[in-house]
């Protein structure tokens, strides 16, 4: 709806005429028209149909159940990750009638777009198949201009177990393939769930050394009914390029990613403006589609009217992290439809060094428009294991608490989510650079065709999505997997290294970083992290030792040493990961532990919230 919903201005706005129907509504602008499936007229029924509970979109069947009482506890509470763990198990369908009038299905194109379903599903309109889902992270998009009809509609999406679809696909390889692919299971402390690598899904829902296991189902992005006659501007890629003389001199190169109505060619007239300066006015671009609909349109801008003020992160530069306004608009030559996206850019150039050193080693740190800039921050992981609770208040609590905390950069660790786009917003205003993880941690992953052509789609996206950001200072390809398969972490490893290693490479090199330099290549990329950096690429992205300290970045824990001596720690090239062992404070412990059970010695239920082994024993010996 975004893409709509920019091209309105108040005039527009006051005009508009907002039509409701079957609690939805429909925008109709410039002759396109989206109708939203948002909102609380959806039902959840459990497989067996013996639970019915009120459902909300974007949301997920156990904020669903616990909203509706059919959970009657707080999560958290207690053992309520495993007491509750039934709903997991189960296959979860969410449905809800919506009226269509006539003027929606005169339009060319009419498809269903779903920006987030997770996980696995089979998605029916009016009781027709119109397509699958198996990916979290990915857009999907149906046809349904030939199953709608004028009045009332039904959509029905029915949903698998992510457990048990994670179980299924892990079985398949195996005999497939003849090899399995590990771990099998998370830690038996964590009471998670296994296979979670073989479903492209917040791989932490399935249980980590932190958290819970909540593996849920649901619709936990926003869902419509799309419906124009012309190509749709679907993101916009940008990359800014200092003058060598001139600092406040810029060049904006900017990529327009369109989806066509068809595979047939067609014109469309392009505006572009950068706050309200006119850089782009009615110029003619030859719309050619590729294979999948898709069209790139680039335009090459030097920036001369405006003086530009370039972006820095927090501490650096007198904190400036100035943004622009950057608003794209077509119009298509023969229906004269028109589509349009605004997004805020900052004018940076960001550069990862890694620079020989006597005598051994290489560099490695970050330079911001020629500035070196010492990284300070922390990892991020998901604000909530249900992504769907997560408020804009809160996102915005936690980054000014980082910057007021003198932090200039957090890791978007690669077991969560690719972050929603209020996160990145956020980053951009409070100059929070941001170290993104693709989302693989901790765990081999399949390469079969299915597999790397669901990945493929997934990158493509997100870097689109993303790329924009000047907060955005280096992507990597996952946490810690290349450590994993050098150790190695697992015994199904040993004898057998040149089979997974060609797998590593197939998936992080081949598919994850092939994708991302065809879509970005302004910033840099390491296969994973901990790497050697440049090191690692030298021997073929799987370093012998890829938490070596005199190149890239490591990793760092120690539960056992004295960590009030200096000496304890390493001297590395970057930190980009580290911590201790520590329990929340009382006030939040008693929100899910009761008081009886807050004791010393560490009673049962408080040790069943423990899930680093022997991290209650490392606790004590700190002490």
């Amino acid at each position: 709806m975004n893409f709509f919903l920019k091209l309105l201005t108040v005039k527009m706005a006051k005009a508009l005429v907002t039509v409701l129907l079957s609690l939805c509504f429909i925008i109709n602008l410039s002759f396109a028209v989206y109708l939203s499936l948002d909102g609380n007229e959806w039902t959840a029924i459990s497989h067996n149909k013996s639970i019915k509970a009120k459902a909300r979109v974007p949301g997920s069947v156990y904020s669903d159940l616990r909203r509706d009482s059919v959970l009657k506890e707080e999560l958290h509470y207690e053992y309520n990750d495993v007491n509750y763990r039934w709903v997991s198990y189960d296959n979860w369908t969410f449905e809800r009638t919506f009226a269509v009038d006539a003027s929606l299905l005169s339009k060319e194109s009419v498809h269903l777009v779903a920006k987030g379903i997770d996980t696995v599903s089979n998605v029916y309109v009016n009781d027709k198949l119109i397509g699958t889902t198996d990916n979290m992270f990915v857009r999907y998009k149906f046809d349904v201009k030939n199953v709608l009809k004028t009045g009332e509609n039904t959509i029905r999406i029915a949903f698998e177990s992510a457990v048990n679809y994670g179980k299924r696909q892990a079985e398949a390889y195996k005999k497939s393939f003849s090899y399995s692919v590990p771990p099998e299971c998370t830690n038996g402390v964590q009471h998670g769930e296994c296979h979670y690598n073989f479903i492209r899904k917040m791989q932490s829902s399935f249980s980590w050394d932190w958290g819970p296991a909540f593996p849920t189902q649901g619709i936990w992005k926003s869902i419509g009914i799309e419906a124009h006659n012309s190509a749709v501007l679907r993101d916009i890629s940008v990359e800014t390029t200092p003058d060598a003389k001139n600092s406040s001199q810029w060049t904006l190169t900017i990529t327009a990613h369109l989806e066509s109505v068809s595979n047939k060619e067609s014109k469309a007239s392009f505006n572009i403006h950068l706050n309200e300066q006119t850089l782009v006015e009615n110029q003619s671009h030859d719309l050619k589609p590729e294979s999948d609909n898709t069209v790139k349109v680039k335009f090459v801008i030097p920036i001369t009217a405006i003086k530009i003020i370039p972006w820095f992160p927090n501490g650096v530069a007198d904190n400036t992290q100035m943004l622009y306004n950057l608003n794209v608009s077509l119009t298509d030559s023969s229906s004269k439809e028109v589509s349009s996206k605004a997004i805020k850019i900052g004018f940076r150039k960001i550069e990862l060094i890694q620079d020989p050193i006597k005598p051994e080693g290489l560099t490695f740190y970050f330079k911001v428009n020629d500035k070196p800039f010492f990284a300070k921050g922390s990892n991020w992981i998901p604000a909530n294991v249900l992504p769907e609770l997560v408020t804009k208040e809160y996102l915005r609590q936690l980054l000014e608490s980082a910057k007021e905390a003198n932090m200039n950069m957090l890791r978007v660790w690669g077991g969560g989510i690719y972050e929603l786009d209020e996160f990145y917003e956020l980053a951009d205003e409070l100059g929070i650079m941001i170290w993104q993880d693709f989302m693989f941690a901790c765990a081999l992953y399949p390469t079969d065709a299915n597999f790397l052509k669901s990945v493929d789609v997934e990158i493509v996206q997100q870097v689109r999505r993303l790329q924009h950001h000047p907060s955005i200072a280096i992507w990597a390809g996952n946490n810690e997997n290349e450590a994993a398969l050098m150790s190695p972490w697992y015994g199904e490893v040993k004898g057998h290294e040149d089979k997974y290693k060609k797998d590593y490479v197939e998936l992080y090199i081949n598919h994850v970083r092939k994708q991302l330099i065809q879509e970005d290549t302004t910033r840099p990329f390491v296969g994973s992290s901990p790497s050697n950096g440049l090191e690692t690429e030298k021997e073929n992205w799987t370093a012998k030792n890829p938490s070596e300290w005199r190149f890239g970045d490591v990793h760092f824990y120690d539960y056992s040493g004295n960590l009030w001596d200096w000496n304890t720690f390493p001297s590395p090239k970057f930190a980009s990961e580290y911590g201790f062992q520590s329990y929340p404070s009382l006030e939040t412990l008693s929100q899910v532990i009761k008081e009886s059970d807050l004791t010393y010695p560490i009673s049962k239920a408080l040790d069943h919230h423990q899930h680093h082994g022997g991290g209650t024993a490392a606790i004590e010996k700190q002490i």
